[in-house]
């Protein structure tokens, strides 16, 4: 594909930063939800057998059991896939359509993220700090887009 407008190249790249971190958030989300259950269906068995209201406590473990059941809630329903999932969506979807994603919102996933993997790194949680930096690296560009292009609305002015 040959380009023929730097700028157009420049917003574009952005946009293609922000949505690859959209779609990096929306999979890792995706294989959350879908893989942790299979991971725990033993205890799932036991929670439908038994009755979906109520089945989960916060109170502390005192059984093997118990911290089965409280690691089976917060791996699945608990967990941070849907919300993954949905800030995934949303900023596929925002890129789409030409909105800005803001740089701060990828500040905080990685402000989140990179602790967690520091403590946990052989996990696949390393896929979130590439999805804050992409965020803000796509912020950047695209911020350093508009500012090189002349503003359109402005009436040029005589000394």
């Amino acid at each position: 594909m040959i380009r023929t407008s730097p700028r157009r190249a420049a917003g574009t790249a952005g946009r293609r930063l922000t949505q690859s971190a959209g779609w990096i958030a929306a999979a890792f989300g995706t294989v959350h939800i879908a893989v942790a259950p299979l991971d725990t269906r033993d205890v799932w068995s036991q929670v439908v057998s038994e009755g979906w209201l109520n089945t989960f406590t916060l109170d502390k473990a005192t059984s093997l059991a118990e911290l089965e059941r409280s690691e089976t809630f917060w791996v699945t329903l608990g967990s941070f896939g849907a919300p993954m999932l949905v800030l995934g969506s949303s900023v596929v979807w925002s890129a789409r359509h030409g909105h800005r994603v803001p740089g701060w919102l990828g500040w905080m996933v990685l402000g989140w993220s990179v602790p967690m993997v520091s403590v946990l790194p052989a996990s696949p949680g390393w896929a979130l700090p590439v999805v804050g930096g992409l965020i803000v690296l796509g912020d950047r560009e695209r911020s350093r887009q508009a500012r090189s292009e002349p503003d359109a609305d402005a009436v040029p002015t005589t000394a």
